[in-house]
């Protein structure tokens, strides 16, 4: 039995696939891809306003989402969360 040299590139694609599913577990494939959407979270008891790239929800009505100033993940139990502009996104929260 005689084996090719060269490696098969279905096989190569695959393991890329794999790959990029194991690798990056927390990121969302929009994102991933350069199509991520940017959210600014309020937190209704103190008013206090994130902009964030990284959000989830939560079954019991928590969101968590990661502060780009600190890399620190916050959860809120009540939040007002509506999708912004990269623009805005880049600007920051309001000070």
């Amino acid at each position: 039995m005689k084996f090719s040299r060269r490696f098969p590139g279905h096989l190569l694609a695959a393991i890329v696939a794999v790959a990029g599913v194991v690798a990056l577990p927390g990121c969302s494939m929009p994102h991933v891809m350069g199509l991520g959407s940017y959210y600014a979270v309020t937190d209704e008891a103190t008013g206090r306003v994130w902009h964030t790239d990284k959000l989830k929800r939560e079954e019991r009505g928590i969101v968590e989402f990661r502060d780009p100033a600190s890399g620190a993940w916050v959860s809120l139990k009540a939040a007002q969360v509506r999708e912004i502009s990269e623009a805005e996104f880049r600007a920051g929260p309001p000070r």
